[in-house]
């Protein structure tokens, strides 16, 4: 019996191996990958704003929707687990919480699902941040990218670099 589950494994191993070896042959010309998601241009003020259920204080995610309205943005939040790939523009946003006082704000930047800009707002030496600063940020980090989305238009490199 051990015989027999030892040769029918070793002929499957054999099968797998000689399947595999087709997949690559150069024999099939395999279909390039479709880049066109990752060059396709996104619209900066039509963000979706994926909602982080580990921050408990409505009145900052608030002041992040508020930045983004004053910078001109549309705002559409999406609930947490939507995923980054839920809208063409994805924002989502995490507040490391020490000691009871939120010192800092990081946003992800998501286009088509991959990511592009990490960016992070701080409050002074030994103050915490406040809804005027996290509206101040989120406003700053459209901004940039609409600088950004201007120097690529206007010749420059379209790699985008991580803030």
């Amino acid at each position: 019996m051990m015989l027999k589950r030892a040769s029918l494994f070793a002929v499957l191993l054999c099968a797998g191996i000689a399947a595999a070896g087709c997949a690559s042959s150069p024999k099939s010309p395999a279909e390039p990958a479709d880049e066109s998601a990752q060059f396709a241009p996104v619209n900066y003020l039509d963000i979706c704003l994926l909602e982080n259920n580990e921050v408990k204080s409505p009145k900052l995610v608030d002041a992040i929707e508020s930045g983004f309205r004053k910078a001109g943005a549309n705002v559409k939040r999406l609930r947490a687990g939507s995923g980054p790939d839920a809208c063409s523009f994805v924002v989502t946003y995490e507040v490391p919480n020490k000691q009871g006082s939120v010192n800092v704000i990081r946003y992800q930047t998501y286009e088509h699902g991959i990511p592009r800009v990490d960016a992070t707002g701080s409050a002074p030496q030994g103050r915490a941040l406040t809804v005027q600063a996290v509206e101040a940020y989120s406003a700053e980090l459209l901004s940039k990218l609409a600088h950004k989305k201007a120097g690529v238009e206007g010749g420059q490199s379209a790699v985008p670099s991580k803030e």
